[in-house]
């Protein structure tokens, strides 16, 4: 499964274009055609926090679709926040600064596009996860690498007891998913993406050129402002190309779960019966509360 950051990043011509070209051309890939205007004011995300309910509780292990992968990120994120948590208690522990090590976030998969999101937000930035409820100072403290580096294990160490509740199971998911974008009518409804996104001036020979003409456009700008409606414009147009792909997809992943389900009834019940629970019990010992990223 390809990982991809999505973003905070509403464009009514190619700015983008101009500014990597410097002289007001279209940049490779881009013409001068307007993009589609993202959906909604121009925000930052938001998380929702609190435990999904019980029921949510499959589709948060085995998302099959872009909504489902909103509690999906919410649970890989709360492991990086329980692996942080364990990080800022042995540096004040010891005494030492926290080493810097990239904060806890909530990062979407390519092969689940989470279209509502994208087609707001854009697709190059995570999203932070939630903080815990008494952050350390990072200044804090002296500079003992050997016992920053000790803290660091202890943090991945504790980020992994928790995701080793689900990820064993999920991991055998996780091809599934993949599988579904060799299913003949996924790659015929595929194929159509190019052109859709010709019609918003974005000249690409197939989604993985296209991500990499986000990044190329978004990188390329300066600008912070222009950087952000540039990504929004472009997650706009993925989003309105993507949505006949993804309802040829959806499906198909669906009719996968419901497979996966009966074939490992008895994996799902263990983690219905630990899971939650789990989450509560680090909730309260951390001070974190655990959320997911929404459009």
């Amino acid at each position: 499964m390809k990982k991809r950051p999505i973003t905070t990043a509403v464009l009514g011509s190619v700015i983008a274009a101009a500014a990597l070209t410097g002289c007001g051309g279209a940049a490779p890939g881009l013409s001068a055609a307007p993009l589609p205007t993202a959906s909604g004011p121009v925000r930052p995300p938001t998380v929702a926090r609190g435990l999904p309910a019980e029921r949510d509780l499959t589709a948060m292990v085995l998302p099959a679709t872009g909504r489902d992968s909103r509690l999906t990120q919410g649970l890989d994120g709360f492991a990086q926040l329980v692996g942080h948590a364990r990080l800022q208690e042995c540096a004040e522990q010891a005494g030492v600064r926290l080493p810097e090590v990239p904060p806890p976030a909530y990062i979407g998969w390519s092969d689940l596009p989470d279209l509502g999101f994208i087609g707001r937000h854009g697709l190059t930035m995570s999203v932070p996860a939630l903080p815990s409820a008494s952050p350390s100072g990072r200044a804090a403290g002296r500079t003992d690498r050997a016992a920053q580096q000790r803290c660091e294990t202890e943090g991945r160490t504790a980020a992994k007891e928790f995701k080793d509740l689900y990820s064993p199971l999920q991991s055998l998911w996780w091809p599934e998913v993949s599988a579904v974008r060799d299913d003949p009518r996924a790659r015929e409804a595929l194929r159509r993406l190019p052109g859709c996104l010709a019609r918003y001036g974005v000249e690409v020979e197939d989604e993985d050129a296209f991500f990499a003409l986000v990044d190329r456009t978004v990188q390329g700008i300066e600008d912070g402002a222009e950087a952000t409606r540039a990504d929004r414009g472009l997650g706009a147009a993925y989003a309105a190309c993507m949505a006949p792909v993804e309802a040829v997809r959806e499906p198909l992943r669906t009719a996968r779960r419901t497979a996966f389900e009966a074939a490992h009834r008895d994996e799902l019940r263990t983690l219905e019966r630990g899971l939650l629970p789990r989450i509560r019990e680090l909730e309260h010992r951390h001070g974190l509360t655990f959320g997911h990223p929404v459009p």
